[in-house]
C-alpha cells in the first residue's frame, strides 16, 4: 500500500499531495501514534523521493522529487511531535485548534508557576519545577487523546491550548537552567 501511495505521489505536484499527513504515511489518524512505524514509513518515502535519487531525471521530475521530499519532511515533523500532531488531528476534523482559553484558575496558576521559575535560584528546585511541568504536559496529552477519541473536540482543543502554555513554560525552564548554569 505504501509503495502504491508513493507512486501516486510521484506523479503529483505538491502542495496538494494530501492534506492529511497520516495518509501520506499510510497511518491511522490517532494521537497515540506508533513513532517507529512513522519513522519506517518516512524512511521508505524518502528513499523514493529524495532529490539525490533523481539526479539523472528530467528537470520536471527533479522538481517533483524535491517538492515531494520537502512535503514528506513537513508531514513527518508535524506528526512526530505530540503538540503539532494534535493540532493536525483537530484541523483534519475541520475543527479550529486555536480556542480561546478562558480557564481563569489555570491562567492564574500558570502565572504563579512562571513566577516560581523566575525566582528560582538553585538547580534542584528548578529540576523539581521541570518534573512537575513535564507531568502536567503528559496529563494534558492524555486528556486530549481521551476527549478527541470521544468526539469531544472542544474539550480536546481546550486541553491542547493549556498544553501550549506548558510547552512555553518548558522553554522558560530551559532558559532559566542555562542562566543558573553560567
Amino acid at each position: 500500500m505504501l509503495l502504491s501511495l508513493a507512486r501516486r505521489l510521484a506523479t503529483q505536484l505538491p502542495p496538494k499531495l494530501s492534506d492529511n499527513f497520516f495518509h501520506i504515511f499510510s497511518l491511522a489518524p490517532t494521537f497515540n501514534l506508533d513513532l517507529s512505524e512513522l519513522s519506517r514509513s518516512y524512511r521508505e518515502l524518502q528513499a523514493l523521493f529524495h532529490p539525490d535519487r533523481h539526479v539523472n531525471s528530467s528537470a520536471l521530475e527533479q522538481e517533483r522529487a524535491a517538492k515531494n521530499s520537502a512535503y514528506v519532511n513537513k508531514a513527518y515533523r508535524c506528526l512526530r511531535e505530540p503538540y503539532t500532531r494534535a493540532r493536525h488531528l483537530l484541523e483534519n476534523m475541520d475543527y479550529d485548534p486555536n480556542v480561546q482559553l478562558v480557564d481563569v484558575e489555570f491562567l492564574g496558576d500558570m502565572m504563579d508557576f512562571n513566577d516560581q521559575i523566575e525566582l528560582c535560584e538553585d538547580v534542584e528546585t528548578l529540576e523539581h519545577l521541570q518534573t512537575h511541568n513535564e507531568a502536567a504536559i503528559e496529563e494534558l496529552y492524555s486528556q486530549f487523546q481521551e476527549h478527541f477519541e470521544a468526539g469531544e473536540l472542544q474539550t480536546a482543543a481546550e486541553r491542547l491550548s493549556k498544553c501550549k502554555f506548558l510547552l512555553q513554560t518548558r522553554e522558560r525552564i530551559d532558559k532559566h537552567a542555562e542562566l543558573l548554569a553560567s
